[in-house]
């Protein structure tokens, strides 16, 4: 059980510990509860009822009895016959027995009259019972009450003194019959019934709640974490915003440095391995109870850090705990199958700002991982001011999607062999307000992963299409990334666009080889859509890393673009005419064409023809220009 599951059931135990407590303390006081409500109709009702009554009887016999003694009274049959008239009108179907005892010199007990309507004593016959309650009597000179034993057939006995002079001659005795304890005890038990079974509904009710709740948790959890990794997943971060921004994290991204080379050379499974022991090494430099670690995408995981970004030592800490991760997953070997791989990451840093949204802070995050890559990998990178003097703003990138300030500019695709252009490859431009270009490189990266980018390609699709309907005869090259190819959003608004195949067949979707394809199998399925819609595939920026020869394959495209840092030196570095040449010869075999760019010298250009490559682009050719100036040209 994790930390934070054990803190949780340990907050709601005093809960339910309490309402069991509850519930036994009910169910221990049910008898108790009894005893008292006995005990009030007793002292409330059952003993007024008759004392009331029985009080005046006593005081008439006492008075009595003054004068003449009160065994002799007793002796004299007009008063008995007076006395019963008297004590049978408030005697009642509860009474079982009633009677008046008398208290001799000699310490016995004598019956003097026996009102009972049944098993009768006679007069001064002995009395063997109660010499507890008679004693009590006799000591604290009051009315006793004796709660009976359920075989006497009893229930309860009210002895009143009666006093001759001061003195306590006797005592008039009443027994109630145990029909009455039986009548109020079937009442009691109806409400014990009640309370037993409100009881065990709330207990059943807790039970319920209880296994609802952790079922529920249990889902969330489930819901919450990353299968492979068992990590927090993108949908936790989207769920829990407000928790992110109310306290003061730190952002860092981590990205696995070539970790699509790991799947391409050895297969998914090794690369699920290494995703689950990378989380597991990073997961051990970090506070389970207060730091977040969320898998972000393929390779990429984003790391919350609770901090304090006012502590002097706020910017010391934060790289402290990036270099910790960075080590820690790059000190061992990772072994699989006796595959021994060493990982290392990248990572990039957007520290603490106040009023700044989590979406912001990961895009700042992102584009500090992105120098870290540039500057090399295995490296950590701070988003500072630096680099905020090179990002653009995404405020101006917004302001030209919405005033159309997204244009294309097209760079002709030769035939070199008869110097005729047969495709024209769009690129992107940003008009400013001022009339300003701006290039890609000063804001793509700036914009990548987030919905800006998404609005940016959409407008580069409508800018093309609208291009190829005002010109029948042109073919264009559009670049997509893997992240656009993988968006749904953006490749139905292609679909909606193209409005037949023979509009489709002159546009070419040119797809940057690039670590962001996670899974080549989905990626395919994406990439066969676009076919499916009419367009065809070209490969950008072939041979500039790690080329998996057997995706190329299976992807079909139409060409190859070799990278230009190959063509660019392909005159003074043996190795990049090597490559070229078995790029060539691998696209040859396969049917495929090849397109060299970067052509920047009529020496670089002989080189290409030497290699045999029929098809290229640089600026010694022809420039990016915008539409109308390449048709004045």
């Amino acid at each position: 059980m994790r930390r934070k599951e054990r803190k949780l059931l340990f907050d709601y135990l005093p809960v339910f510990l309490m309402l069991l407590s509850i519930l036994l303390s009910i169910y221990f006081m049910v008898p108790k509860v009894q005893e008292i409500i006995e005990n009030s109709i007793i002292k409330n009702a059952i003993v007024p009822s008759v004392s009331k009554g029985l009080d005046k009887v006593i005081l008439q016999i006492e008075e009595e009895a003054s004068r003449v003694g009160l065994k002799e009274l007793f002796q004299n049959k007009k008063f008995t016959s007076w006395l019963e008239d008297k004590v049978s009108i408030f005697l009642n179907d509860d009474v079982k027995y009633a009677y008046i005892l008398y208290f001799d010199k000699d310490g016995k007990i004598r019956y003097l009259a026996d009102f009972s309507k049944e098993d009768k004593a006679h007069f001064w016959q002995t009395f063997n019972a109660f010499d507890d309650p008679i004693k009590k009597v006799l000591k604290e000179k009051r009315t006793v009450v004796v709660k009976q034993s359920d075989y006497t057939g009893l229930w309860l006995t009210l002895i009143k003194p009666i006093k001759v002079k001061g003195q306590i001659k006797g005592a008039f005795v009443i027994d109630f019959s145990i029909s009455k304890l039986k009548e109020i005890q079937s009442i009691l038990n109806r409400i014990k019934e009640f309370i037993l079974a409100v009881s065990a509904f709330i207990l059943l009710s807790i039970f319920v709640s209880l296994y609802q709740f952790v079922r529920y948790k249990k889902n969330l959890k489930k819901m919450y974490t990353d299968p492979l990794t068992d990590v927090y997943n993108r949908l936790f971060m989207y769920d829990n915003l407000d928790l992110l921004k109310k306290n003061q994290y730190t952002t860092l991204i981590i990205d696995i440095d070539f970790f699509k080379r790991i799947n391409d050379t050895y297969g998914h499974d090794v690369g699920d391995y290494v995703l689950k022991e990378v989380a597991e090494r990073l997961k051990k430099c970090i506070r389970e109870d207060e730091d977040i670690l969320i898998r972000y995408g393929g390779e990429e995981f984003l790391l919350f850090v609770k901090s304090n970004p006012y502590s002097e030592e706020y910017r010391y800490n934060i790289i402290q705990l990036a270099n910790r991760l960075r080590t820690e997953v790059s000190k061992n070997v990772i072994t699989y199958n006796n595959i021994k791989m060493k990982m290392t990451i990248s990572i990039g840093i957007a520290l603490y700002r106040e009023n700044t949204d989590i979406d912001q802070l990961i895009k700042l995050a992102d584009m500090a991982l992105y120098r870290a890559k540039q500057n090399g990998r295995n490296r950590v990178e701070i988003y500072d001011r630096g680099l905020e003097a090179n990002d653009k703003g995404i405020s101006i990138i917004k302001e030209a999607i919405d005033k159309n300030g997204v244009v294309c500019w097209f760079q002709p695709i030769y035939n070199l062999r008869t110097g005729k252009a047969v495709r024209y490859e769009s690129l992107v431009r940003i008009v400013a307000e001022d009339g300003k270009l701006i290039y890609p490189h000063q804001f793509l990266n700036a914009i990548r992963r987030t919905y800006v980018h998404v609005d940016l390609t959409k407008k580069v699709i409508e800018f093309n299409v609208r291009t190829l309907l005002d010109n029948p005869k042109m073919r264009i090259s559009m670049n997509l990334s893997a992240l656009d190819i993988y968006n749904d959003d953006i490749i139905d608004y292609l679909d909606f666009l193209i409005i037949n195949k023979k509009l489709a067949s002159r546009l070419t979707i040119e797809i940057l080889e690039s670590e962001d394809i996670e899974d080549y199998e989905y990626f395919k399925e994406k990439v066969m859509r676009i076919k499916e819609i009419g367009c065809s595939i070209g490969i950008d920026d072939f041979g500039a890393g790690y080329s998996n020869f057997a995706h190329i394959v299976e992807l079909n495209p139409e060409f190859l673009k070799i990278d230009g840092s190959l063509i660019k030196d392909i005159d003074i570095n043996p190795r990049s005419i090597a490559i070229v040449k078995a790029i060539k010869h691998f696209a040859d075999e396969l049917g495929i064409n090849v397109i060299a760019e970067y052509i920047h010298s009529e020496y670089i250009l002989r080189k290409v023809l030497e290699v045999g490559i029929t098809y290229g682009q640089g600026y010694y050719l022809k420039e990016p220009l915008p539409l109308r100036k390449r048709k004045s040209a």
